[in-house]
């Protein structure tokens, strides 16, 4: 299997921290685990094996976007060429998408 480099976007290690400290405010021992798994879920896309094309999001931004559902909950938005994995957003699953947000 073709191992792809992952890069993440500042934007979302902002996201990210954001739903770190949210979470924290009830249990900061859940936040560190949560964040430890979410960090292991993304650089696991490394080992890409077809994740589906978000066609709604894809629409909006006007280029193919792959999404993966983190603990049912989340949303990984994510772009796949030949050598990398470029993850470009991160959000809760019920948020709606901010305009320019996939």
């Amino acid at each position: 299997m073709k191992r792809r480099r992952v890069i993440v976007a500042p934007i979302v290690h902002d996201q990210i921290r954001a739903q770190v400290l949210h979470i924290a405010r009830d249990s900061v021992e859940n936040a560190l685990a949560w964040e430890d798994r979410l960090r292991a879920t993304i650089k696991k896309l490394s080992q890409y094996s077809g994740y589906a094309i978000d066609d709604a999001a894809s629409g909006r931004l006007w280029y193919p976007l792959h999404k993966l559902v983190f603990e049912g909950t989340y949303l990984i938005h994510f772009v796949v060429d030949e050598t990398r994995v470029r993850v470009v957003n991160f959000r809760h699953g019920a948020r709606l998408p901010a305009r320019g947000e996939p």
